[in-house]
């Protein structure tokens, strides 16, 4: 019976062939999609309200119908307006194109409104209210409260409803497939009830339990297809127990110089949990700009070396993965560990040296780029990859990396973009997660400010002057090329009017996606060197760049950056002693660009930014490469069910923990349902 969900949606009655193109516009395309297909907001019917008392919002009101006309403003265009009247004052409801309703109702007729009321040059208006003609017997309107949906042009809520009604008809022999000891322990009510009463709620509150239900099924399914992946990565496979050296966190911190933090030690406390267990770790190191991830797996490629292991950290540039090994490079040697650079730029003579040195395992920790993954790189004794922003590299990229271990080796994958705790989960359910959310040394710090561009020669003048001071700057913008379309800053054409205007007596540079990657790291080996004073680039310096020199930074067309994506070009500045500058120019008029603006001028904190982020735009916007449009739920709200994602995710891992492949009879119907599922969720993960 469950098989109904997967029905087209041309199978339900009242579904003409005109409208369901429409109802694919909104992504129903199954039975299932149409019952998942939720009231935006519900009508209180109960609470009945006096037409003088509001002006506007959400409201039911009763009264006699004192009017009904039809405006025709234009050929095509008829306007439906209806006055209701009560002792207070009167409202009038307005359809367009919907000449019916003037067919249903009729001056003198008691009635009811529910919708949303706006006041406009001294009337009271609803658009489209839900209507209820009330009987000379109606003494008051039932308590009933009425859904209303999203919808699109030529689908009215009416027709919406009904269909829906067929389709709970349909699914009316819907099988539970959660199991009864996880239902009962929740008191959770049958999904074929909650799709009931989330269409057809008693209550407010009642509404909201069955969407809280249905929220529960949608995670659930995803962590047990999550936890199931993570398995079938290692299965077959064993992992390898690393040895743990009492002392070594200590060591390290006088060796770094530094103390680490409390996030910083229960990071390293999960990672030498994990390795020193057989099972290969799987983990997720989340961390904001400048908090010490580096730190942190400088510890874990000392575990893998102690053990007598290799270990290989892959960047998704050379310039990173030269950048790892310097910064790293001085400790390792300190405790005595071998490492070396593996990139693409090695002679031939070079490149075989260094593959042999790897093959007889006479190197204990390689740096590289995808260099790493080609055929030809052989490791004796690989257990921990250690994958730097792991979202820039595909699902078969990391697998390669992985393969050229003999066992399942442990991984450790990290990203400086601050994400939601409640998106990571539903991203990135296949790992454990570790969180490092303080600065242990916060640098000079960075001031943020909006200018509008008829400020920008102002602000060149001030970035003249710290260059004066011997300081480099950062010019950002959106396109690589002039776009006839969009009214942005191109950086190659913004870059030769630089250079021959503002910054003439400078040394000016350019960087973007376009150039091929032995160019880009030439550009910005220069820049680090001092060779290039300005910077001109598109979003690809977004990550990872530490250049203590780089104090300024100028964002053209700002208002079409994310906030995530903001705080991330922020974190290349103002990283050592000098005080950075960061500097937005926007003429954006948008509510939703200034809220974003504004609050990466106040907030420093990229987790906050990343919450708001993610308020603002939605999941599917602030992805990166790898579930790019695709973090789109039925009924999850990754923002605020983080509590429902957290308690599915536990419950999926511990069923899995006593049928790790779902054979038990009372699971059957579970198994069936993730193989339906399975296909898409395949297309998800490996996006990018």
């Amino acid at each position: 019976m469950n098989e109904i969900l997967s029905q087209p949606i041309r199978t339900i009655r009242h579904v003409e062939q005109r409208r369901a193109p429409l109802l694919e516009k909104l992504g129903i395309e199954t039975v299932g999609d149409l019952l998942l297909h939720l009231p935006s907001r519900y009508l209180d019917m109960s609470q009945v309200a006096r037409i003088g008392d509001q002006f506007e919002g959400d409201l039911t009101c009763s009264g006699t119908i004192t009017s009904v006309r039809i405006k025709r403003p234009r050929p095509k265009l008829r306007i439906t307006e209806v006055a209701l009247t009560d002792e207070t004052g009167t409202v009038f409801g307005v359809w367009f194109n919907q000449p019916w309703v003037a067919t249903t109702l009729r001056e003198g007729q008691s009635c009811t409104f529910a919708g949303t009321m706006t006041y406009e040059r001294g009337m009271r208006q609803m658009n489209a209210p839900f209507i209820q003609p009330l009987t000379d017997d109606d003494t008051a309107v039932s308590g009933t409260i009425k859904a209303i949906y999203p919808t699109t042009e030529g689908l009215p809520q009416g027709w919406l409803r009904r269909i829906i009604d067929e389709a709970l008809v349909m699914a009316d022999g819907l099988v539970e497939i959660i199991p009864e000891s996880i239902r009962a322990s929740h008191r959770m009510r049958t999904y074929l009830q909650a799709l009931r009463d989330v269409h057809h709620p008693l209550s407010i509150e009642d509404a909201h339990a069955a969407r809280n239900r249905l929220v529960y099924q949608e995670m659930f399914e995803l962590s047990l297809l999550n936890e199931m992946r993570r398995y079938q990565d290692t299965q077959g496979t064993e992992g390898y127990a690393h040895r743990l050296s009492d002392g070594l966190v200590e060591e390290m911190q006088r060796l770094l110089e530094v103390t680490f933090t409390e996030e910083q030690l229960s990071a390293i406390e999960d990672i030498a949990g994990d390795m020193g267990c057989p099972h290969p770790m799987q983990r997720l190191l989340l961390g904001d700009v400048g908090t010490g991830k580096t730190f942190v797996a400088t510890v874990a490629l000392c575990i893998a070396a102690t053990s007598d292991m290799q270990a290989a950290v892959m960047a998704p540039t050379e310039v990173l993965a030269k950048q790892y090994a310097e910064r790293i490079g001085p400790f390792l040697d300190a405790r005595e560990v071998s490492w070396m650079l593996l990139t693409s730029s090695l002679t031939s003579k070079q490149r075989a040296e260094a593959l042999s040195a790897i093959a007889a395992g006479e190197v204990d920790v390689v740096f590289g780029t995808h260099a790493l993954i080609q055929p030809d790189v052989v490791f004796k004794n690989l257990t921990l990859a250690v994958i730097d922003e792991q979202h820039r590299f595909g699902v078969a990229q990391r697998s390669m990396l992985r393969q050229k271990a003999h066992c399942a080796p442990d991984t450790l994958s990290m990203t400086a973009t601050p994400i939601p705790r409640s998106l990571a989960l539903t991203l990135f359910g296949d790992l454990d997660i570790s969180t490092i959310r303080k600065r242990p040394i916060k640098g000079a710090g960075v001031t943020t400010s909006m200018r509008s561009t008829s400020q920008v020669v102002d602000v060149h003048e001030e970035v003249r002057a710290a260059l004066d001071r011997g300081q480099q700057a950062f010019i950002v913008c959106a396109l690589i090329d002039e776009s006839t379309v969009l009214e942005v800053h191109a950086a190659t054409e913004l870059a030769s009017s630089l250079a021959v205007n503002e910054y003439r007596d400078y040394r000016v540079g350019l960087i973007h996606g376009n150039m091929r990657p032995s160019e880009r790291d030439d550009v910005m080996r220069r820049f680090r060197e001092g060779a290039i004073d300005v910077l001109v680039s598109t979003t690809v310096i977004e990550v990872g760049l530490d250049i203590h020199n780089a104090t300024q930074m100028v964002v053209y067309n700002a208002e079409r950056f994310g906030l995530a994506q903001l705080h991330q070009l922020r974190g290349r500045v103002g990283r050592g002693a000098i005080p950075g500058r960061m500097w937005l120019i926007s003429d954006g008029r948008s509510a939703g660009a200034q809220q974003r603006l504004e609050a990466l001028c106040a907030i420093d904190d990229g987790f906050k930014l990343a919450d708001i982020d993610l308020a603002l735009r939605g999941a599917g916007d602030i992805l990166g490469t790898r579930q790019h449009g695709s973090a789109s739920f039925r009924v999850t709200d990754v923002v605020g069910d983080l509590a429902i994602i957290e308690l599915a995710k536990r419950d999926a891992k511990s069923l899995l923990a006593g049928d790790r492949q779902l054979e038990k009879t009372e699971h059957e119907l579970l198994k069936s349902r993730l193989e339906l599922l399975r296909e898409g969720y395949e297309t998800w993960v490996g996006a990018g």
